[in-house]
């Protein structure tokens, strides 16, 4: 799991909404004259977007919300839409609110909800990195799930052939507890990691059936891959470090310029982004105002990426903000040689001929950013900051910030990725890939080179554990000591079939209500234990996403630079909702108990599955 760190600039950001909402009985006025100056200030310095008066204004609707005056939290979201255009949770509450006034145009704000969440930045990577963490959660909660069915349903079988050693040879008290202390310490000692799961593995492979052999090694797949496979791991460290390159260049994309940002960027040394560094630290002092140390970094940024747009326009920008109009339509023309179609080239290159009374110029190139939807790009902008801008600074698109994520995985240091790739389960993550590869392959050897004639298997009459040593295979079948015990001397086939379906259904009855205790422990368990690994699949995995929602009330990975609020009390409501209908499948999982009797006769090796009704039916082992 990677632990996020909080940078300075969060904490800026609660001292800022501490500040700004000060209590109206206290502050009074004040609070207004200073929620003023701080949006003059965001607007002077070129941020794009003023998320803090955004979510002040979210938190006031939900407090509306809860006082019931819905018309007054309609108007504190749509002023926070007003700060923050694509702000996801703003849309959403909208919607809901419509919906329970029954408007029509909530499914407007809904669908413009669902668009705001693929198309920021911010809002992608948590959406990348949540998908990757529940995933990661639902992987883990059924491998816990599977490795207790299995050691439920197997692992009886290789205790008997311990106990019967134990017994005969050291003539252990307590032969059946000693043997199941012994094979358990190893589950106990490592639990925690992927060992457990190895060790089960091996010892419950050679019992399973095929369809419980292939879930094993989907389960142990996606282990294996994530343990080998360091580059998702490595992105996701990157996504969610706020102290990385790529979110500090987002941020520098949406913020004003700040001495903060510009020094966290500038000590950043990433290989083979210099040129996206450069160009973020021009970006930041030209909002700023430093036209000197902007145009400096401008440079270096074009020198080392000549194709790259952004440079020329924000350079053009530096210059037109001066006054000097000549060289920003040499800055903005190199740009459109290289990128015609580049809305913000259009329009500011439209305002640079207005400055320079070419006015026929000027019309065309406003054309043209029409054309090249320039409307899109002043949809991103807070309505007090785009009325402040002259020309457009050229920002880092979403597509070029993933690539700047992706090519910063490549580099990340050992200091910086430790934590986030040291561990695999509780051990490192390449040692536990391999031992999960010697797994398979030591359980799959051991099937080969077992003799099957070894191994534990259960009475053809009550299912009872027995084997070799101890079965009675008098009358044609597996019978264990006590049911070979109870139609001894017997000899009337009527009498033996009625002594044997009355000792079947007494130790049925009990065997049920053992079975039933322990396999609702977990749900998904019980189907396992009766053969249903498809159904045990999907109980196991409405279960864990259930689980997992409600402890971390539906996000794993959270922004570490929002506003913290109550959650919603549906995202507690539907969690529970889903761990109790999970149990409930879980539980209505009817009994279907069969024997595995061992008839090694034939070379085939097969294993007979008698049913409660007696009837056979033979399937590979």
């Amino acid at each position: 799991m990677v632990r996020l760190q909080w940078p300075g600039i969060a904490i800026c950001t609660i001292l800022a909404l501490t500040f700004l909402a000060a209590p109206a009985a206290e502050a009074g006025a004040g609070v207004s004259a200073n929620r003023d100056l701080y949006r003059s200030g965001q607007v002077i310095n070129g941020a794009r977007t003023i998320p803090v008066l955004a979510q002040m204004s979210y938190r006031n609707a939900l407090n509306a919300l809860k006082n019931g005056d819905k018309d007054q939290a309609q108007k504190h979201l749509h002023l926070a839409l007003r700060y923050d255009p694509d702000y996801t949770d703003a849309y959403f509450t909208l919607a809901r609110i419509k919906a329970t006034k029954l408007e029509s145009d909530s499914p407007v704000y809904f669908i413009q909800a669902v668009e705001s969440l693929w198309r920021t930045f911010r809002t992608q990577k948590l959406l990348a990195v949540n998908g990757a963490a529940l995933l990661a959660f639902l992987l883990i909660a059924l491998n816990i799930v599977a490795c207790f069915a299995f050691a439920v349903k197997y692992l009886p079988f290789v205790a008997h052939k311990l106990r019967e050693t134990l017994e005969k040879r050291f003539n252990t008290v307590f032969p059946g507890f000693v043997s199941y202390v012994i094979l358990l310490s190893p589950v106990v000692a490592f639990i925690g990691t992927v060992i457990p799961l190895a060790y089960l593995t091996v010892l419950c492979w050679l019992f399973m059936y095929r369809r419980e052999r292939v879930l094993i090694v989907a389960l142990i797949a996606p282990l294996v891959v994530a343990g080998i496979v360091d580059r998702h791991v490595q992105l996701a460290a990157t996504l969610t470090n706020p102290k990385s390159l790529t979110s500090l260049i987002e941020r520098a994309n949406e913020n004003a310029g700040n001495e903060y940002l510009i020094t966290e960027i500038g000590r950043t040394q990433r290989s083979g982004l210099e040129a996206q560094k450069h160009l973020a630290l021009g970006l930041l002092h030209y909002k700023k105002g430093s036209y000197y140390d902007a145009s400096e970094h401008l440079f270096k940024s074009i020198s080392l990426q000549p194709e790259n747009t952004a440079g020329y326009i924000n350079l053009g920008n530096v210059h037109f903000m001066q006054g000097e109009y000549e060289k920003a339509l040499r800055g903005y023309r190199k740009a459109e040689g290289i990128d015609p179609v580049d809305p913000v080239c259009q329009f500011n290159l439209a305002q640079a001929y207005i400055k320079s009374l070419l006015m026929k110029k000027a019309s065309r190139s406003l054309q043209l950013a029409s054309e090249c939807n320039i409307e899109s790009v002043k949809s991103r902008y807070a309505r007090d900051a785009l009325e402040a801008q002259l020309v457009f600074p050229k920002l880092f698109s979403e597509k070029e910030l993933w690539t700047i994520a992706l090519e910063e995985s490549k580099c990340l240091d050992e200091s910086e990725s430790n934590e986030a790739l040291a561990g695999f389960a509780g051990i490192p993550r390449r040692a536990g890939a391999i031992l999960l590869i010697l797994t398979l392959a030591a359980a799959i050897i051991l099937s080969r080179l077992i003799d099957p004639e070894k191994l534990t298997f259960q009475c053809s009459n009550c299912g009872k554990l027995t084997c070799n040593n101890c079965c009675n295979n008098e009358r044609d079948m597996s019978l264990c000591r006590d049911c070979a015990e109870t139609i001894k001397a017997v000899s009337s086939e009527k009498v033996v079939d009625a002594l044997l379906r009355q000792k079947r259904q007494s130790v049925l009855v009990r065997r049920k209500k053992s079975t039933r205790l322990i396999s609702m422990v977990l749900p998904g368990v019980r189907d396992i234990f009766y053969g249903r690994v498809g159904r045990s699949v999907v109980v196991a995995g409405l279960f864990s996403i259930s689980l997992t929602f409600l402890i971390f009330r539906g996000v794993i990975v959270k922004d570490p630079l929002a506003v913290v609020t109550q959650p919603p009390l549906w995202k507690i409501i539907l969690p529970v909702i889903g761990i109790v209908f999970s149990y409930v499948l879980s539980g209505i999982s009817k009994p279907n108990f069969k024997f595995r009797t061992q008839r090694h006769r034939s070379q085939s090796s097969r294993i007979v599955e008698t049913g409660t009704d007696g009837s056979k039916s033979a399937n590979a082992a």
